[in-house]
């Protein structure tokens, strides 16, 4: 182990960072309880300038093993970097109870380690920012990332924490992996603990795809003691229920069946949070009966992120892609079927994207004439977004229920598993509609999930809150 941790530490002074995330992760799956993997995945974040990450490794090291000399020390250092320098004294303090005050740890923490990052970020809590905002505890879609940048924009100081970094990998400032973990009363007794340490730096709390800081919401009511607003958004899977869906969309399909446990959810979650966000009408029907305030708003993106490729000529072989996250809920099966069918008669090239980071799926989008997203929902999702704002025209099914609320410019061509054949052979056939579909799609988004435009509206719903 001591050999390792050396190694690592040496790895880290060469900058040789990914060999550190490698080996880091090895020592992890071996030997995950020790206080060394929290010290070094701390070194590590501080090394590549996310203290937020580094404070949160550093906080559950100390949880397990609060006499580790190593840890205090390095989470008095951080918190003097995020200018927290009242805590930080006591990290401090710590070290001299342990008789480490005047220890020398240069032999565990590289020299270079801050470089010239020891000036307190002072300015992230300053009075300066409307608000102070945390959201958690699920990325869905690069939602929460999208949404704390736009806010970072307008003035707030936005902090975002995930529980399930999973491979599409997408960024957030906290970073917790309880992937395969289970509600028990140990961890449920961590999390609060953290929602503990949370609360004086925010001033909201924003949760979505209804979960909270705890598996168990035994946080819920800290935020009722010490008046902090709270919103939950919901975003699909969590609350669609079958049973309300089949009543506007016969093609609907879900993945949790259960309704007893979506109703039980939306019941403790309301019982305590009063105001809710969705982002269309399909979803706002099944939320509607529980919380007090549901509030529309669309999806949103950073459209500087996806600029469509201009081409001078239609491809002579067009590429048709198809990225379902849900096979089963995206009607993969169906859009297979339909493509070995028309591959006997059409010329084109098909690309089924699956267990991609989120970069490299962005680049074969941007390569493709044709996306496909589903067939089922009868709403259109995250995917259409990204593909229309690249200009891209987008297969997917929307319900005559949706049709009618939403905007009356939506470009996207419909089908469901009973036309998917069919309509993937008109557009084959026709082919010289792509390009003007494409255009409209981008302005479709440009006017309605542009994150500029729409996190304003989540900023004023805040604001409302922090008024009440």
């Amino acid at each position: 182990m001591e050999e390792m941790k050396q190694k690592i530490i040496n790895l880290i002074e060469q900058e040789e960072l990914e060999k550190v995330k490698q080996l880091i992760d090895q020592l992890e799956q071996n030997a995950k309880s020790t206080s060394d993997v929290y010290f070094l995945n701390a070194l590590y974040f501080i090394k590549i300038k996310n203290f937020d990450n580094a404070w949160l490794w550093l906080w559950r090291g100390l949880y397990d093993f609060p006499n580790d000399p190593g840890l205090n020390k390095l989470m008095s250092d951080i918190l003097k970097i995020l200018g927290r320098n009242k805590e930080a004294d006591h990290y401090f303090q710590q070290l001299s109870k342990l008789g480490f005050e005047n220890k020398n740890f240069t032999n565990i923490i590289p020299a270079n380690l801050y470089e010239d990052e020891i000036n307190p970020q002072t300015a992230s809590q300053s009075s300066n920012h409307l608000l102070r905002v945390m959201q958690g505890t699920i990325e869905i879609a690069n939602q929460m990332n999208t949404l704390s940048d736009a806010l970072s924009k307008i003035g707030v100081y936005s902090k975002t924490l995930n529980y399930y970094p999973y491979y599409l990998n997408y960024q957030s400032d906290y970073e917790w992996s309880l992937l395969g973990f289970r509600s028990s009363p140990l961890l449920n007794q961590q999390q609060k603990k953290l929602a503990e340490q949370f609360l004086p730096q925010f001033d909201l709390f924003h949760f979505h795809f209804g979960t909270s800081m705890t598996f168990d919401y035994s946080d819920l009511p800290l935020y009722i003691k010490y008046e902090k607003p709270v919103i939950m958004q919901h975003w699909g899977s969590d609350i669609r229920l079958l049973s309300k869906a089949m009543e506007n969309n016969p093609y609907s399909l879900v993945k949790n069946q259960n309704e007893n446990q979506i109703h039980y959810m939306l019941t403790s979650l309301s019982d305590s949070i009063k105001h809710c966000i969705v982002p269309d009408m399909e979803l706002y029907q099944y939320v509607k009966d529980y919380y007090e305030n549901v509030f529309v708003i669309p999806s949103m993106i950073n459209l500087d992120s996806y600029v469509p490729i201009k081409r001078n000529q239609r491809s002579q072989k067009p590429l048709i892609v198809h990225a379902p996250t849900s096979p089963y809920i995206k009607g993969t099966q169906y859009i297979l079927k339909a493509i070995d069918t028309l591959k006997k008669q059409y010329h084109f090239d098909f690309r089924l994207i699956q267990g991609m980071s989120h970069q490299e799926a962005m680049k074969i989008y941007q390569e493709a004439d044709l996306i496909i997203d589903q067939l089922h929902i009868g709403s259109y999702g995250l995917l259409a977004v990204e593909a229309m704002a690249m200009g891209k025209p987008v297969i997917c099914w929307i319900s005559d229920f949706m049709k009618e609320n939403y905007p009356n410019d939506l470009p996207i061509i419909s089908a469901n598993p009973d036309t998917i054949t069919k309509v993937l052979e008109s557009i084959l056939k026709n082919q010289d509609q792509l390009q003007e579909i494409g255009i409209k799609g981008r302005k479709y988004a440009e006017a309605y999930h542009d994150m500029n435009k729409n996190s304003l509206k989540v900023l004023e719903i805040y604001q409302s809150l922090s008024k009440q």
